[in-house]
């Protein structure tokens, strides 16, 4: 039987920035899309995803690996929308991996305090204002200026290192031998360079 894995979609989410994780996991896993009410999630590239569930149901689903995309997750920090089912994915072992604004989704739902984490809500990429009032999210995270820290159960990683990021996930879940992932990312970074 195939492990399920998980995409938490929300309004405003940027699919791109997870796109070659959820391309190497779905050789293995069953990847499943999960939107704050089950509604079906128009992608930042214009394509239309119908979700497997809420994030209700993905609360009680078995899955090993969440997935956290970037973008404005203004619509679903209020209130703490994803914070129940992404505790609760946590808490059953799940891997949680978060990239770009992906981390402040993880960081609000109070899954990096202890952890050692990265974020781009620094002087460097963002306004002050934005710096200012996420500053709370992060207290007791230990932040590491890297494109990507792997921490026990929890990834995180900037926007610009999508590749990285997919390697770090797949090399989490075994989908990935430590020796292939040089050449993975190494692969994908001639590619890029080459476009």
């Amino acid at each position: 039987m195939r492990s399920q894995s998980a995409v938490l979609l929300y309004p405003g989410c940027v699919f791109f920035e997870i796109a070659l994780a959820v391309e190497l996991l779905a050789e293995s896993h069953d990847v499943r899309y999960f939107t704050p009410h089950g509604e079906r999630h128009v992608a930042s590239n214009g394509a239309f995803l119908v979700p497997h569930g809420s994030y209700g149901s993905l609360a009680a689903a078995a899955v090993v690996c969440v997935l956290v995309p970037g973008g404005n997750p203004d619509a679903i920090i209020t209130g703490g929308l994803a914070n129940e089912c992404l505790v609760a994915a946590r808490e059953h072992g799940a891997i949680m991996a978060g990239i770009c604004a992906g981390n402040l989704v993880l960081a609000s739902a109070g899954l990096l305090r202890g952890k050692r984490a990265t974020h781009n809500y620094t002087v460097e990429y963002a306004p002050a204002e934005i710096v200012a009032v996420t500053a709370p999210l992060w207290e007791g995270m230990a932040f590491e200026r890297a494109d990507v820290v792997v921490d026990d159960g929890v990834i995180t990683a900037q926007p610009w290192a999508y590749v990285e990021f997919a390697a770090a996930v797949a090399k989490k879940l075994g989908i990935l031998s430590a020796a292939k992932v040089d050449r993975y990312i190494a692969y994908h970074r001639r590619t890029n360079e080459s476009a």
